[in-house]
């Protein structure tokens, strides 16, 4: 049966194996490994972390066999060194976009869908765009994947 541990683990391999442009660092997780020296200039590298915000009784049915909801997002942070250029930047986080939009994974059993859009039919979104890094060397934009997790428990 399917599960959120279950859904984040695919929601990772889904995007290791989709996207390449640059490093991703994940909630928890010590970072990349990075070339030593420190690359000049440094690269871009991106931050994943997936939180669920709700857990609702979605279908009826008896426990063990009722469908649940869990909705959430996924936020992907894309650091950039301060003068990699806004075009590049965005390119990146383009990639990510697209690679998440409108998609339905983790539904190899019946009840089970982890799909990438909102109850609303929001999809992927490019959300601003900050420089405000603790050693103001970085420019950072996030994408803002809202999921919805369908389950049987």
């Amino acid at each position: 049966m399917g599960d959120y541990a279950g859904a984040v683990a695919a929601a990772r391999a889904f995007l290791e194996a989709g996207f390449s442009a640059a490093p991703v660092q994940f909630q928890n997780e010590d970072p990349p490994q990075r070339p030593w020296p420190p690359a000049s200039p440094p690269l871009p590298w991106c931050y994943f972390e997936m939180v669920q915000l709700d857990d609702r009784l979605r279908g009826v049915g008896l426990p063990g066999n009722q469908v649940w909801l869990a909705i959430g997002r996924i936020s992907i942070n894309v650091f950039v060194p301060k003068g990699y250029g806004l075009a590049d930047h965005l390119a990146i986080a383009g990639q990510l976009d697209t690679l998440f939009r409108s998609k339905t994974i983790y539904n190899g059993e019946p009840g089970v869908a982890l799909r990438f859009w909102s109850e609303q039919g929001q999809g992927p979104s490019i959300q601003g765009g900050d420089s405000s890094s603790d050693d103001g060397n970085w420019f950072g934009a996030a994408v803002v994947i809202p999921f919805q997790l369908f389950y049987v428990k």
